[in-house]
This record gives structure tokens, C-alpha cells and sequence, in this order.
């Protein structure tokens, strides 16, 4: 049995660049998955999710998903349409092949009619068995406008309306007639082990045979796979740390180029590395300790020894979302004293500088008021000396 790990999903979201975060669409098909995980942590922008063909028996951690638009279920050990109230953007549920009974058709129902759902289909499951089947589904949830790649047309949801209160009562006794069948069917399978335990007659087809059967195929294959790609199935080896004389090992697999600066910052050794911007986070692991740092970055392991000790526990790791880079600050347990006075020296004629730089700027600007109104002073003289010419004198 499979279960939905990180390292599943990334390996089927290889069309996205093995990112998650934004990731739409993911096919999880013919893995012998027994529960939904995962999803809900690691790919909450869904819209389209493809689980057919597993042994799946549980429609649950969907409810964040409110994105997702195309759900597929089918062949799966679905017993209950459940767990997609708050999916608000699901158009189109696909549950072909799957368990809804009639015992369970009333509450599968009432989930759908909290849903926005357009499409649905349930053909292959024993509900679909009872001849009144349609009718009550399509009475029963409003939004629907296709059952079982069927068009809903406003005659037969009008039609389907008006027979519901009968179909209500109908669906109580086919409810206890499969309980009688099932209660039949049970107890025959019972006889006929206990007779011949060692019979491989036919059973019936439920969800433990399906699983049974899923399993014992899933042995198969792995065994087959095994024999044919043996290299596929070793454990991968990470680079070790350390080299065989026990000093730390140095190296750059990944071809980023790190850069490590002791000089810039006296009380801080800063360590940078240029990462692509859409590489996800999540594939980046760090590691920082006293006297080297160590960076994998989708297994690839780059790793540098430091020329002074620093205090691992209050490094701070840091990825800038516009470029990338990644930058560690670790300050160090010996800060250089010479190198900090320096830097404080160069801090204060920094300053007085900027003080001087500012104080010119001041005088600049008075300087350039008082020629503003000294211009401003002789155009109003001019103006006044044009007004008292153009006025005639009086005899």
C-alpha cells in the first residue's frame, strides 16, 4: 500500500518544475493509495485532481482544497460522498466504480446539495441499481445539469420534484431488501469457506475482495519490477559529510557558488548562494553548525568550512523572493575587535558626511530662495515702473 508523501507528489508534479505551492493539476493514478494526505498541506491551489484506480475508501482532507474543480474517484473503495462542502469551486465529481449504497445515498446526498457541483457520476455503484435512482438524485440537488454524462433537462428535474415524496418512501424498503441481500450474501460466503476454505470459486465483489485483489497485484508488479530494474529499487547514498580522514568535507555539487564573507560584517560571517527563484523552498534544507555550513538542494550537497566559530542557534537563514539568493547571517563567537573598530570608525565619518552633505544642501537651497525672491522683488519693480509710464498725464 502507497500513501501521498512529498516526495510522491513532487515526483508526479514533474510538469511544474517539482513545485507544490503552485501546482494545478496532479494525476495519482494505479498507486494503491489507501487514504487522501497530504494534499491539503503541501497543494492548496489543486484544481485538478486525478486518485481513479486505487483503494481509496474515504473522501477526506478535501475540505481546503477550495480551488479544486475536477475531482476523479473512480475505481476506488468509496463507500460515502462526504468531506467536499467547503470545496467551493468543484465543478465535476467522478466516482465511477466506487461502493455509495442505497443505505448511504440519503447522506450522500445532503453533502451534494451543499456543494456548487455541475457534473456528476456514479454509474457502477450498487445505488445506481435502484430504478429510482435518477429521479431522486435529480430532485434532490438543484445544481446538478448532467448525471452520468446524461443532460438534466428542466422537464425531468420538474418531474423528478414532484415524485420525490414518493421516491422518499421507496428508497426505505430497497434500503432494507440490500440489507436482507447483503445480511444473504454474507452468511453464504460464510458456508461456503467454512465447507471448502480452500476454494477459489468466485466472490462476490466487494471492497475488501477489491483491496485483496489490489494488493496481491501491487506484490506482483513490485516483484516483476524488482527482477527487471533492480538499480531502481537501491537506496540512494547521500554525499557524506565528512571525508575519511574525519575533516569536513568541501564541496559544490550543485554548481551554485557559494560565497562566504568574514570581513564585511566584523560581528557576523555572512554566507550567500545563489538559488534559481522558482526552485521551491521545501527542497532546500540547511544546516548550520559552529565550523561549516551545509546546504542540500534537491540532494545536491554543497558545503563550506568556516574560518572562524560562530554560534549556529542564532544564525539567521533568510531566501529573497525576487531573486532567489539565499543568505545566512551567523554571528561569530569571536568577533574580530580590530575589524569592528574599523567598521565603527567608518560608520561615524559615514555620518558626519551625510550631516555635511546635508548641511550644504540647506545652504544650497536658502541660496537659491533668496535669488527666487530677489528675481521676484525686481519683476514686481518692473511691472510697477510699466503700470506708471502706460497712465497719461492729466493737464
Amino acid at each position: 500500500m502507497s500513501r501521498i508523501t512529498q516526495e510522491l507528489l513532487r515526483k508526479r508534479a514533474e510538469h511544474n518544475e517539482m513545485m507544490l505551492t503552485n501546482l494545478e493539476e496532479i494525476s495519482i493514478h494505479q498507486e494503491e493509495l489507501v487514504k487522501i494526505e497530504n494534499l491539503d498541506v503541501y497543494c492548496r491551489h489543486l484544481k485538478i485532481l486525478l486518485l481513479q484506480n486505487n483503494i481509496i475508501e474515504k473522501m477526506e482532507n478535501l475540505y481546503k482544497l477550495r480551488e479544486l474543480e475536477y475531482l476523479n474517484l473512480a475505481l476506488n473503495n468509496i463507500k460515502l460522498i462526504e468531506g467536499i462542502e467547503n470545496c467551493e469551486s468543484l465543478m465535476k465529481l467522478d466516482l465511477t466504480v466506487n461502493f455509495v449504497d442505497l443505505q448511504n445515498l440519503e447522506k450522500s446526498v445532503q453533502c451534494l446539495q451543499k456543494c456548487r457541483l455541475k457534473e456528476l457520476y456514479l454509474t457502477g455503484n450498487p445505488c445506481t441499481d435502484w430504478q429510482g435512482y435518477r429521479n431522486y438524485v435529480i430532485g434532490q440537488v438543484d445544481s446538478l445539469h448532467s448525471l452520468d454524462g446524461k443532460e438534466i433537462t428542466h422537464t425531468e428535474r420538474i418531474k423528478a420534484k414532484q415524485m420525490l415524496p414518493q421516491l422518499q418512501k421507496e428508497l426505505i424498503y430497497a434500503i432494507e431488501e440490500e440489507k436482507i441481500k447483503e445480511e444473504q450474501r454474507i452468511h453464504e460466503e460464510k458456508i461456503r469457506k467454512e465447507m471448502n476454505p480452500n476454494s477459489e470459486d468466485k466472490v462476490a465483489y466487494t471492497p475488501e475482495t477489491r483491496k485483496e485483489m489490489y494488493l496481491i497485484q501491487a506484490k506482483e508488479k513490485e516483484q516483476k519490477e524488482r527482477q527487471r530494474n533492480p538499480e531502481k529499487f537501491k537506496v540512494k547514498q547521500e554525499t557524506p559529510i565528512y571525508m575519511n580522514d574525519g575533516r569536513i568535507r568541501q564541496c559544490d555539487e550543485g554548481g551554485y557558488k557559494p560565497q562566504v564573507n568574514n570581513w564585511e560584517d566584523p560581528e557576523n560571517v555572512i554566507f550567500k548562494m545563489n538559488i534559481p527563484k522558482y526552485l521551491d523552498t521545501s527542497l532546500v534544507k540547511v544546516n548550520v553548525n559552529p565550523t561549516y555550513v551545509s546546504v542540500r538542494v534537491k540532494d545536491k550537497l554543497t558545503q563550506i568550512r568556516l574560518d572562524e566559530e560562530v554560534f549556529s542557534e542564532k544564525s539567521k537563514i533568510q531566501r529573497s523572493e525576487i531573486t532567489g539568493e539565499l543568505v545566512i547571517t551567523m554571528p561569530k563567537v569571536n568577533p574580530n575587535e580590530i575589524l569592528k573598530q574599523i567598521a565603527e570608525r567608518k560608520k561615524k565619518e559615514d555620518q558626519q558626511k551625510q550631516q555635511e552633505q546635508i548641511k550644504q544642501l540647506e545652504i544650497k537651497q536658502k541660496q537659491e530662495r533668496q535669488n527666487l525672491d530677489l528675481l521676484i522683488q525686481k519683476a514686481q519693480a518692473k511691472l510697477t515702473q510699466q503700470i506708471d509710464d502706460d497712465i497719461p498725464d492729466l493737464e
